[in-house]
């Protein structure tokens, strides 16, 4: 447990002193003054669709160039000698990258909708979007072998759990986006707008259940296996 908060202090002090936070935060006054011009009929929508997309890009894009920029250094060649595992690394990185999405995310709806927000389905539907996507964002980093590499690559994977945006923007509709976790998030963020029934919060939790732990599981073999193959071999 120790261990695993030294780490975690270890990243977050990482990324505030190479600008993480202060780029956010410039970044959060943007949106701020954005949908503070927005006409007020909009504001809810634009809110939800910037907060949806934000914290998945923050942790998807920001722990891939992390993770790839370790690698050049070879920082993984000494990291893995000590007693750091796998599990306490991708944790780590994880909640770091989530604590940034939750802080700014929270600033901005605070700000804009002050206290006509319920924070609970807020919180949590930044928590797991942040979550899932700072983990796919680990498992194409482990598979790709350059920045480049995986800035061609990620629209690949990124468009698919982007689909749900269809129906929020009453394009289409799918009882398959309702499969998707993207599509419990807009489920919780909207509902924080608005009301939220139970039967909400558990179709949000049995969909994101499962997702999380799919895309851990995967995460932790590809980034296994891009340690044996790319650090130690």
């Amino acid at each position: 447990m120790m261990k695993n908060l030294e780490l975690f202090t270890f990243d977050v002090r990482f990324q505030f002193r190479h600008g993480f936070y202060a780029a956010y935060a410039l970044v959060s006054v943007i949106y701020i003054g954005l949908l503070l011009l927005v006409p007020a009929s909009y504001v809810e929508q634009t809110s939800v669709l910037i907060i949806f997309t934000d914290p998945s890009v923050l942790g998807f894009f920001f722990v891939g160039g992390l993770v790839l920029l370790e690698k050049d250094q070879s920082i993984f060649n000494t990291l893995f000698v000590s007693p750091i595992r796998i599990h306490d690394y991708l944790i780590s990185k994880v909640l770091s990258l989530t604590l940034l999405a939750m802080v700014s995310s929270s600033i901005i709806f605070f700000v804009v909708h002050q206290h006509h927000v319920d924070y609970l389905p807020f919180l949590i539907a930044v928590m797991f979007c942040s979550i899932f996507f700072t983990l796919l964002g680990i498992l194409l980093a482990a598979r790709v072998d350059s920045v480049n590499m995986f800035l061609y690559t990620s629209p690949l994977i990124v468009i698919v759990f982007y689909l749900p945006l269809l129906s929020f923007f009453n394009i289409t509709d799918s009882v398959l986006f309702y499969l998707l976790p993207t599509q419990a998030v807009l489920v919780l963020l909207e509902g924080a707008l608005d009301n939220l029934t139970v039967q909400d919060y558990i179709y949000a939790i049995a969909v994101f259940m499962p997702w999380l732990s799919f895309s851990y599981v995967l995460s932790y073999h590809s980034f296994q296996r891009f340690l044996r193959t790319k650090c130690f071999s």
